[in-house]
């Protein structure tokens, strides 16, 4: 009968707005980028015990995923984002769950694990490539032989599977919105899976809280006070839950669209120096390939150089002004 009353229970939660699928999935996309900023500051702090963390980030990204996704999994059937804004997995058939209670079955709970997991590791993997083949199709480094043809059509392949798959998960998303669908993304579908809210926990009688322990402390009891495992995990853990969180947000309001400060016009160049770059990128020093402008200084480079250069330094190569990607600026120029 108890195994039968969690079923219910589970069964007759209310379904989650699309507000909390989605802010859900966005709090699951910010740990990764925010904790390779903190590996990258640790890699340049102290480079000779943690510069190869770097290198590989995206496999220890994926042990650690895979050890926090498995405990949320197993003990809040829930991922680390669904678990923090109080959802949790549920079977759309509820055949299975009569002798498991609470916990997912353990087929849905691997299946779970490997698209949480594995899923996101391939993507960025497969992307990574892309991307360096898209840029050197660009700068025009593939060639015309078989491979280059290759790589080639894997960049279109890619572009064209890549739209599909998010016009299906908009389309997935739309269908949820309106009640078509009780899964609101293209896996939770794939393993019959759906969010529910989920109960809320109640807590044993005789269990040690941290409310308790103030009281001791604040009534003057102090052999009574006393700190407790279940208390420094559940501390920990939701530590951990509201930082991501705060990630989040400081993630937003960075990209608010604020308007940025203006910044004081760069000196022109010497006309000698403007002579010698007529027409050449002042990067690679070669005649302009794809001229692109990047606004904040006036210069004209490359697109594949100053491209690459503000990804990765987020400033002008000649007078170190501080540039975004989003700002370069496509030009048309009559070279002759």
């Amino acid at each position: 009968m108890a195994v039968y009353a969690a079923h219910l229970t589970r069964s007759f939660q209310g379904t989650p707005s699309v507000f909390q699928v989605t802010a859900q999935e966005a709090l699951g996309t910010t740990l990764k980028p925010a904790l390779r900023k903190v590996i990258e500051y640790l890699s340049v702090l102290y480079p000779n015990k943690c510069s190869w963390c770097t290198h590989w980030y995206d496999e220890l990204y994926l042990l650690f995923d895979c050890i926090v996704q498995y405990n949320y999994l197993k003990y809040y059937a829930a991922s680390f984002s669904e678990s923090f804004y109080g959802l949790l997995r549920v079977p759309i058939s509820y055949s299975s769950e009569f002798s498991i209670g609470q916990r997912l079955p353990i087929d849905l709970e691997r299946g779970s694990l490997a698209l949480l997991v594995l899923l996101p590791y391939v993507k960025d993997k497969v992307g990574a490539i892309i991307d360096k083949w898209r840029e050197d199709d660009e700068d025009g480094k593939l060639g015309k032989d078989t491979r280059g043809r290759l790589r080639s059509a894997a960049i279109k392949v890619y572009a064209i599977l890549h739209l599909v798959y998010e016009g299906l998960q908009l389309v997935q998303l739309a269908r949820y919105l309106r009640g078509g669908s009780p899964s609101h993304s293209l896996p939770m579908a794939a393993l019959g899976l759906t969010l529910r809210n989920a109960p809320p926990q109640e807590l044993p009688e005789d269990e040690y809280t941290w409310s308790d322990l103030f009281k001791n402390l604040s009534s003057g009891q102090i052999g009574s006070a006393a700190l407790t495992f279940p208390m420094v995990g559940g501390a920990v853990v939701r530590g951990a839950e509201y930082g991501a969180f705060v990630v989040q947000l400081l993630r937003w309001w960075r990209d608010r669209g604020a308007p940025p400060p203006s910044l004081p016009a760069p000196p022109p160049p010497a006309r000698a120096e403007a002579a010698a770059a007529r027409n050449r990128c002042p990067l690679c020093a070669a005649a302009w390939r794809l001229p692109t402008a990047l606004p904040v200084s006036g210069y004209i480079f490359c697109y594949t150089c100053i491209s690459r250069h503000v990804r990765a330094r987020g400033c002008c190569p000649v007078t170190s002004l501080p540039a975004a990607e989003s700002s370069l600026v496509r030009v048309y120029l009559d070279t002759q």
